[in-house]
C-alpha cells in the first residue's frame, strides 16, 4: 500500500517552530550546509520568533528547511503514528517513509 498526502496552505513558520528543538543537536554536528546553518540561529529564538522569521524567507527554502526537520524528526513521526494505531486498535506497518521537495 502506498499513501500520499498532499498538503496545501500549511504554516511552515509554526511547524518548523514546533520540529526545530528536536534537531538542535543533531543539525550541530552535521555539515555546515545553507539550511543547516539558518537553523541553528533559529534554534536560539523563542519559537513564535522563529514562526515570523520563517515565513519571510523564500518558500523554497521553507521547503527545504521542513523536508530536512521532518526527515530528522522521521522515527519520532513514526512512534506518534504507532502510538495512536494502537490506541485505536489498528495494526499496520510503515514500510517507506520518505520526504521530497
Amino acid at each position: 500500500m502506498k499513501i500520499t498526502l498532499e498538503i496545501k496552505d500549511m504554516d511552515y513558520g509554526a511547524l518548523i517552530a514546533a520540529l526545530l528543538p528536536t534537531v538542535h543537536d543533531i543539525i550541530g554536528k552535521e555539515e555546515k550546509s545553507f539550511v543547516n546553518k539558518i537553523l541553528l540561529k533559529l534554534t536560539a529564538l523563542p519559537p513564535a520568533t522563529v514562526q515570523k522569521m520563517v515565513n519571510l524567507l523564500p518558500r523554497e527554502t521553507q521547503d527545504e528547511i521542513v523536508v530536512l526537520l521532518v526527515s530528522k524528526n522521521k522515527e519520532k513521526i513514526l512512534e506518534f503514528a504507532d502510538h495512536l494505531a494502537k490506541e485505536k486498535n489498528i495494526s499496520f506497518c510503515i514500510s517507506n517513509f520518505q520526504v521530497e521537495i
